[in-house]
């Protein structure tokens, strides 16, 4: 039901509009991929408590997704940079309704593909920093105990 309403909805989005979406989320993708280098500096940085603490194995979870999200961005950033190029094909001028038609069916996948990406990522840095935020706590209340 709600592919039918976001059909709909994306019939009426001009080239316009589904150019400042697809660089929108170019723009957050990048800066996604900054944050998880960071965050990877992060869980390195925290390797030795890890080692020492019980996390080990929940750094290992987080540090999975991690890497699962960091080659979803990359692919998301390709798929998106085609697509903007292919976004040349709605202002051309050319009557071609066939591939106009799949370019905004492409866009709707975009929407949900991105919106669930985001979602999924966002669940990852949650748990990296409740990770990290426990580790500096236990760090910090050994250094207060010598």
């Amino acid at each position: 039901m709600k592919t039918k309403s976001n059909s709909k909805i994306v019939e009426w989005y001009s080239a316009e509009r589904m150019h400042d979406m697809s660089k929108k989320w170019l723009s957050e993708l990048n800066f996604i991929k900054d944050e998880q280098q960071f965050l990877e500096e992060l869980i390195t940085d925290y390797t030795h408590q890890i080692i020492n603490d019980d996390a080990l194995s929940r750094a290992q979870d987080v540090t999975t997704a991690l890497l699962r999200t960091t080659r979803g961005t990359q692919k998301l950033i390709t798929a998106l940079e085609q697509h903007e190029n292919d976004l040349s094909l709605m202002v051309d001028g050319k009557d071609e309704l066939e591939k106009e038609k799949k370019y905004k069916a492409e866009h709707i996948e975009f929407i949900a593909t991105i919106s669930s990406f985001f979602h999924d990522y966002k669940a990852v840095k949650f748990e990296i920093f409740n990770l990290v935020k426990k580790l500096m706590k236990t760090d910090k209340q050994e250094r207060l105990l010598k």
